[in-house]
């Protein structure tokens, strides 16, 4: 089984659903996060390619932690937009990995980079499975895409994963970005839920899991309605 997450920004699939990776990825399946950024817009006390080093190095550590596979693609941070061009690549990504399952952000949130990354995801999943779309890879045809999303958001998740088991990990994978861990305890008001970025994940994993009546959880809503069993 393969599961691919496709994010805007290192830390992002940690932060959002890094325990349901975990959980996949110690299940035996094919567990990939497609960065479409390196969050060079990240911090504001380097030049871009620096901090895009930086937050590479940051995501390929909490991806061994995760026991995910990470990759990049060559979007520019706070200007990903919406194209045909941009489309395409979306779709030859996902027909690059042929998941069974696709994670990306939901659709309403404050970060454009968030929202377009949505937007694209969502139309090249419906894409990928037609023949005479043309791309490098073959048509595949993913089971159905799951979004994640902020509580600041007019998300309200309706698939819960138990993450109990994985929190620690999650928590572990989040502290390798070091760099946006500290940035984002200066810089939380933009974004309050971060003020504390590890504290917060953290207690909203613990709120997700009150709804769903466990230690910890993470919470989607996914384009089709039904759930399949090995999200559940």
């Amino acid at each position: 089984m393969s599961i691919v997450a496709i994010v805007a920004h290192p830390d992002d699939a940690d932060i959002f659903c890094g325990g349901t990776l975990a959980k996949h990825a110690d299940r035996g399946d094919d567990v990939t996060i497609v960065h479409m950024t390196r969050g060079e817009l990240g911090t504001s006390d380097a030049d871009e390619a620096e901090i895009a080093a930086v937050r590479e190095e940051e995501a390929r550590r909490s991806g061994e932690e995760l026991g995910a596979s990470v990759e990049f693609l060559d979007f520019l941070d706070g200007r990903v937009t919406y194209s045909m061009e941009n489309r395409l690549e979306m779709v030859e990504t996902i027909r690059r990995h042929d998941p069974e399952l696709v994670l990306t952000h939901y659709q309403d949130d404050m970060h454009p980079d968030h929202r377009v990354t949505s937007k694209l995801v969502t139309d090249a999943y419906y894409m990928a499975s037609l023949p005479l779309v043309e791309t490098a890879s073959s048509p595949c045809d993913p089971s159905n895409v799951y979004y994640f999303g902020k509580p600041t958001s007019s998300f309200e998740p309706e698939t819960f994963v138990d993450v109990s088991d994985h929190v620690e990990r999650k928590m572990r994978a989040v502290e390798q970005h070091e760099s946006q861990v500290a940035w984002l305890d200066d810089h939380g008001g933009i974004d309050g839920e971060f003020d504390d970025l590890v504290a917060n994940v953290r207690a909203r994993a613990r709120t997700l899991g009150q709804e769903a009546g466990v230690p910890f959880a993470e919470g989607f809503t996914s384009l089709h309605t039904t759930s399949v069993e090995y999200l559940e």
